[in-house]
């Protein structure tokens, strides 16, 4: 009978808690809705979310007219979420041209994704909408200036075709321009490889030296290579060269690394020479690895001959791809 009792109480209580709890979300929607009558924008969108919970179809629709009102009340957030919900063709309210317009009123309040949403409907074309570069173009540009991040991605898929968009290298150029103008390093770096692939030594130096700057290895061993060479409007200047080679080894380029050890072994600087081999060797440089165990098979200026180096160094090159060294 004890137990009996206990449950019952049991169940009592959990009723209680459960309507109690009912009426707490009944109010906190009531309110909500007073809040959105009033103008708030956000109480709107959270009016909207509750009748999404519902979960029946009513319950679904009433939610809809809230979001729009949220969005009518200049809320980005949700302007663009409802955007994508009508841009989705697997979604039952499938409207390209209410999406279009949703993606405008958020990107000219300055959402970075709305404007970046229209480029991608331009650029591919949906529906009845016909494909128009340029006009993709205009709203990527509009998603650089309220997102730099964005420029550095939209350049990237231009410069690779991924992303649903096709390759295209002019808007490649453009897109990385801007996102180095915003001192995105890693985007100038890959403008700087464009400038190197057209010849303009000049401009891919400006652009090298930023990303050289920060710590960047490619772009201070191709600045470099630069003035090692004096190319096109570029003055030699082994001084210069060194420097970047020195700077591009310390930030993990192998090339730059081998490259100065066999500048230094040429001219008879065998224990420096040493040094930059000798890193190049550990980065998996089988030529620098194969030099190396040549100068300690027969000795080198100051560095005298040293058998178990130099099947050390033989054996790395050999493991790194040298088969060479793999007869010595």
């Amino acid at each position: 009978m004890k137990k009996m009792m206990i449950g019952l109480m049991l169940i009592v209580s959990l009723y209680a808690e459960s309507t109690i709890e009912k009426e707490n979300k009944e109010r906190e929607l009531r309110l909500y809705e007073k809040q959105c009558q009033e103008g708030n924008a956000t109480a709107c969108y959270k009016a909207g979310v509750k009748y999404t919970n519902q979960a029946t179809i009513e319950g679904r629709a009433t939610a809809f007219t809230f979001f729009h009102k949220s969005c009518d009340l200049n809320d980005t957030y949700v302007c663009t979420k409802l955007a994508r919900t009508y841009e989705s063709n697997l979604s039952t309210r499938y409207d390209i041209n209410k999406s279009i317009g949703l993606y405008k009123k958020s990107c000219l309040l300055k959402d970075a994704k709305a404007c970046e949403g229209l480029g991608f409907i331009y650029e591919e074309g949906r529906g009845e909408v016909a494909p128009d570069h340029d006009l993709a173009v205009k709203y990527f540009m509009k998603t650089c200036e309220f997102s730099t991040d964005s420029c550095k991605k939209i350049a990237f898929a231009y410069d690779f075709g991924v992303n649903g968009l096709h390759k295209e290298r002019s808007s490649a150029i453009v897109f990385y321009k801007k996102a180095c103008d915003y001192n995105i390093t890693t985007s100038c770096s890959s403008l700087g490889r464009f400038y190197l692939e057209d010849k303009k030594y000049v401009d891919a130096s400006l652009v090298l030296k930023k990303s050289c700057q920060s710590k960047d290895g490619w772009s201070c061993s191709q600045l470099g290579e630069l003035y090692a060479v004096g190319a096109n409007k570029m003055v030699k200047d082994n001084n210069k060269s060194v420097s970047f080679y020195d700077k591009a080894c310390n930030y993990g380029s192998r090339t730059s690394c081998s490259k100065l050890g066999r500048m230094y072994l040429n001219n008879k600087k065998v224990t420096k020479a040493l040094g930059y081999l000798q890193k190049a060797c550990e980065r998996a440089d089988a030529e620098a690895c194969r030099t190396l165990g040549l100068i300690h098979e027969n000795g080198r200026e100051e560095i005298k001959k040293n058998k178990f180096k130099s099947l050390k160094f033989f054996s790395q090159a050999c493991n790194f791809g040298d088969e060479s060294s793999c007869k010595l």
